[in-house]
């Protein structure tokens, strides 16, 4: 992919190589930068349309924008748990290939690894190692006396916290369980249409245009480059007429 501005397809291309890959796939070059330019733009030309949008080009646009922030997040998603697994593996001294991630993940990869050792030397192996809050202010010229004060003030907090969870209230847990269950439950009805909850699903990518059609009172006007979850049956036509591909997950 040469380094210029990226495409749909480009995206979706380095997503499908990352979540098929055990360990960090090569990036295209100045790929983070590309991919935030890529997104900007299409988020300049959709604040330019109307809502809702009342032309092919503009619903378009519209879906193009929003499934690119979702495939985006997704390969984000991925990647980042190759990096905090290599993170632990390096930090019980094992040798990590990290030669296809990019600085900045280098730089997290190494922070995570850094921060698991000092836990476990410091909970496991009993051993004492400045913080970075009391390297800090033992730069900036603080005493002692000021950091253990500090520090005592902070594990005096930690023991009231530590009380008042020792009897947590049995109300709000069930509270925060029920709001985690109605959270999943919408998340799955946003993603499911009115008329198609229930049904299996797969998620496709349109590689022609596709005449519009109704579909149990629900209207498709499928453009080259969409992608988008279907009913099985409505996806299989498709992709049987050469119209679609399907992604795998």
């Amino acid at each position: 992919m040469p380094d210029d501005d990226l495409t749909y397809e480009d995206v979706i291309d380095v997503w499908e190589r990352e979540k098929e890959a055990k360990l960090p796939c090569t990036l295209p070059n100045n790929f983070y930068e590309r991919l935030r330019a890529y997104i900007q733009d299409l988020e300049s030309e959709v604040e330019d349309i109307e809502v809702p949008p009342k032309n092919k080009r503009g619903r378009r646009i519209q879906k193009q924008y929003e499934r690119v922030q979702k495939i985006a997040e997704l390969f984000f998603k991925e990647r980042q748990k190759k990096i905090v697994l290599a993170a632990y593996h390096k930090s019980m001294g094992k040798t990590v290939n990290a030669e296809n991630l990019v600085e900045e993940e280098i730089e997290l990869l190494e922070d995570i690894s850094i921060l698991l050792k000092e836990l476990k030397n410091k909970v496991f192996l009993g051993e004492y190692k400045r913080s970075p809050k009391e390297k800090e202010l033992e730069e900036k010229g603080e005493s002692k006396e000021k950091i253990e004060e500090k520090d005592s003030l902070t594990e005096e907090t930690k023991k009231e916290t530590s009380r008042d969870q020792s009897e947590p209230n049995k109300d709000i847990v069930q509270t925060e369980s029920q709001v985690d269950k109605d959270e999943d439950v919408r998340s799955e009805e946003e993603r499911l249409s009115p008329d198609l909850k229930g049904q299996d699903e797969i998620l496709i990518h349109i590689t022609e245009d596709v005449p519009s059609f109704v579909d149990m009172n629900v209207t498709y006007d499928l453009q080259k480059e969409d992608v988008l979850t279907l009913r099985e049956d409505l996806a299989e036509v498709l992709i049987e007429r050469g119209k679609a591909r399907k992604i795998k997950l």
